[in-house]
């Protein structure tokens, strides 16, 4: 989570900022990061509200680029 953004004072905005700007209805772990919903990441996340963080598009590429660098990895290891 952004911490900027928790004070309210990221300039960069949620669409630029490489951390998450969650809604207040995300449930924030211990450690201040959120759970990513991965049914927003796929498109078909249907609760509202969603107590996950549905990332931007900017982030979910990053999201989406790592799982398939772990599915290599996982393929590479078989």
């Amino acid at each position: 989570v952004c911490r900027e953004f928790q004070r309210g004072a990221c300039k960069r905005g949620e669409t630029e900022c490489r951390f998450a700007h969650p809604l207040e209805t995300v449930q924030a772990n211990e450690d201040g990061s959120v759970t990513v919903c991965m049914d927003a990441v796929k498109g078909r996340c249907n609760r509202d509200p969603c107590r996950y963080f549905h990332p931007p598009l900017h982030l979910q590429a990053h999201i989406k680029a790592a799982q398939s660098r772990a599915s290599i990895a996982r393929y590479r290891h078989s």
